[in-house]
């Protein structure tokens, strides 16, 4: 996990979520702005089992135009039949404008979801 004192910079919290049995949704910004220039990010996912045993998995997706989302990386489990477990992705060359989190669960349950992006200025 990255922590500001690891890198400061500032927080943006993704609108909060809810994955219910077989369903994909998105860690989406409320009000989302481009980044102009390259930084570096750090993207947080919190999941919170509410109820039974869903798998889900999360994956970061990239914008140029806020319209058309394409994967970057590959996905993650953080929910395992009730398991779960917070991830962190670092994107220390961030070429993207705009970026969400997609969640994909399978099975039955709910999983809550909270995180955050740090955006900093690259140092050049």
């Amino acid at each position: 996990m990255f922590s500001q004192a690891q890198i400061p910079g500032i927080v943006t919290s993704f609108v909060n979520d809810t994955t219910t049995n077989t369903e994909t949704e998105y860690l989406v910004f409320a009000s989302p702005k481009a980044l102009t220039i390259n930084y570096v990010i750090g993207i947080q996912v919190k999941p919170v089992n509410a109820s039974g045993t869903a798998t889900v998995t999360a994956a970061i997706q990239t914008s140029n135009e806020n319209t058309n989302w394409y994967e970057y990386g590959t996905s993650t489990t953080v929910n395992t039949a009730g398991t779960v477990a917070a991830y962190s992705w670092l994107i220390t060359d961030s070429p993207f404008k705009y970026y969400r989190v997609k969640l994909v669960s399978s099975g039955t349950g709910v999983t809550n979801f909270t995180g955050n992006m740090l955006i900093k200025k690259k140092d050049i």
